[in-house]
């Protein structure tokens, strides 16, 4: 069983994501980098938009984007085309 720090530090080794991601991550379920690849970035996005009320700046859901593709977040802008 690993300690939540431990948790939050594997999770900031993802890009884009420092401590305060990495803990709305885990807030949202995610505990591990490999539960991100796996993960929806626009349900995430959602999500936590609606447990902030509907406010939630969309450079969050780049964020996302980039820690599950492992691309900087500028570049995880809509139109967004998934890489294979």
């Amino acid at each position: 069983m690993h300690s939540e720090q431990e948790t939050l530090k594997k999770l900031q080794l993802l890009p884009n994501v420092g401590e305060k991601t990495a803990r709305e991550l885990l807030a949202l379920g995610i505990e591990t980098p490999e539960q991100m690849f796996e993960a929806d970035p626009e349900a995430l996005f959602n999500e936590q938009k609606r447990r902030r009320g509907g406010m939630l700046d969309r450079c969050v859901l780049y964020q996302y984007r980039g820690a599950k593709y492992g691309i900087p977040w500028p570049k995880c802008k809509d139109p967004f085309i998934p890489p294979k």
